[in-house]
């Protein structure tokens, strides 16, 4: 009796044991997709601010470059746009790293990279514009006539935003043709899409990892008329 006793309780035990750990897998499953959902909503978030960014600064190197010269607004802009691209890389980069310390499976995405991102090109040329803009407010001029080198050195920009631009209308294209809104921004977050425009903006920047910028020979504009169309 005593031993057919003993024996309904393991039985009991081991299935209150089974039950509660059962409960805390579904819940932990449950917490642990969540947290990937958000990280991947966050991300999505930098994603589109990087893109949308980063074609700004497109238009404006092309008229700067067309023009051979640049509003003190538009350096302004450029400059924000840039520090923002910035930090949403570095925001991008972190999540990503949460990303990967919280997923286990054999399926997750891996970005392949040769070296960190301590050194990126979008950090570079901020500070770059941060002296051009300096150099410009100083001057007290209406803004800059960009001499041949520091023309060059829009070229490059103007080079590496048209390189991401395109790389972000062919993913679309590829990827997310049929989808808009709220069902584009759930096929990001559901596909983590987000790593894999992470990974295209590294590679594309990481062949600009050698370029370098310098402030000198910007002459000043006289004449805002000659920079564009008044307003």
């Amino acid at each position: 009796m005593n031993k057919k006793f003993k024996t309904k309780d393991y039985a009991i035990i081991i299935t209150a044991l089974f039950i509660l750990s059962l409960i805390i897998n579904i819940f932990s499953y449950v917490n642990i997709r969540n947290y990937k959902y958000r990280i991947g909503k966050e991300s999505q978030i930098s994603i589109e601010d990087v893109r949308q960014r980063n074609e700004s600064n497109m238009d404006i190197l092309n008229m700067s470059i067309d023009q051979s010269c640049i509003k003190n607004e538009e350096l302004l802009k450029l400059y924000k746009n840039y520090e923002i691209i910035t930090n949403d890389i570095i925001k991008l980069w972190q999540q990503y790293g949460e990303y990967k310390a919280n997923n286990f499976s054999m399926f997750s995405k891996k970005i392949e990279t040769k070296k960190t991102i301590e050194n990126d090109v979008h950090s570079r040329i901020k500070e770059y514009m941060f002296i051009v803009l300096n150099v410009a407010m100083k001057n007290r001029e209406s803004g800059l006539i960009l001499s041949e080198n520091y023309l060059n050195d829009f070229v490059v920009m103007q080079e590496l935003s048209r390189k991401i631009y395109t790389y972000f209308e062919e993913f679309n294209s590829e990827k997310l043709s049929n989808f808009t809104g709220i069902d584009r921004e759930k096929k990001i977050i559901m596909n983590n899409y987000w790593i894999d425009m992470l990974q295209g903006i590294y590679n594309i920047s990481d062949e600009y990892s050698n370029i370098q910028w310098s402030v000198s020979d910007i002459e000043n504009v006289n004449n805002i008329d000659i920079i564009n169309e008044s307003k």
